[in-house]
């Protein structure tokens, strides 16, 4: 039996510091996480052998994509301010799919990098480069929830009450 997903790009909730849900997200690809390390690196030996290596890096690089008259490029803006003045501007950073099962979830995020700024006759957009440790993701589905996402989601909301609003659709 063929099933139906379904995805909405206005169904991507992003909060940034526990308590700004990001709007103003740019036309076409507005958000990319990528992982910073592969969980493994593998090497070949002299004679043949093949041995991997577990790399335990949870860091990743997330670009998010305003367009230039959002109001969150004001967000984004003061942490990086913060940061480099009191080098306290780590936040945490929650990405979810409020109709799939994609989730990301950080306790320590940073602007990693300002976006350039163009001026133009058209609405241009704003790309900030963010980085976060010790990060959880899921790359989910749009389909249907299994039994073990719902057990995460579950634990995460157990442990921040501010996450069962994200998810149950603020």
């Amino acid at each position: 039996m063929t099933q139906l997903a379904t995805y909405s790009p206005e169904e991507i909730n992003i909060l940034v510091a526990g308590i700004v849900p990001l709007t103003g997200l740019a036309a076409g690809s507005f958000l990319t996480i990528s992982k910073n390390l592969q969980p493994f690196s593998t090497q070949r030996t002299s004679d043949g052998e093949v041995a991997r290596l577990l790399n335990n890096d949870n860091t990743y690089t997330i670009s998010i994509t305003l367009h230039q008259g959002s109001e969150d490029n004001e967000v984004f803006s003061k942490l990086s301010v913060l940061d480099k003045t009191t080098m306290k501007g780590k936040f945490p950073l929650f990405i979810k799919d409020l109709i799939g099962t994609s989730f990301f979830y950080s306790t320590t995020t940073w602007i990693e990098s300002e976006p350039d700024q163009d001026f133009a006759d058209t609405l241009g957009t704003r790309t900030w480069v963010l980085r976060s440790s010790q990060a959880i993701t899921n790359i989910g589905s749009n389909v249907a929830p299994s039994g073990i996402l719902e057990d995460i989601t579950n634990t995460l909301i157990a442990s921040a009450p501010v996450f069962a609003e994200i998810i149950n659709g603020i």
